[in-house]
């Protein structure tokens, strides 16, 4: 396993950069009730942000990140 050098601006969903949180609840909640007015970019961010949001209440340690 080799070391990966990413940016860390780079590692989330630009489309999280654009919207409120108000608006990503409101495309969640599209979900929850089954309707089809969300574009893909629009979930693919509510993706990231779900998994962001679920990785850091289930890490077991602390990560390590390396900036230079």
């Amino acid at each position: 396993m080799s070391i990966r050098y990413v940016d860390p601006e780079e590692m989330i969903h630009p489309l999280r950069h654009d919207v409120s949180d108000s608006y990503m609840l409101k495309v969640l909640k599209g979900c929850e009730k089954h309707e089809d007015w969300m574009t893909t970019e629009e979930l693919e961010a509510v993706n990231d942000y779900l998994y962001d949001l679920i990785a850091s209440k289930v890490q077991t340690h602390e990560g390590v990140t390396t900036l230079q």
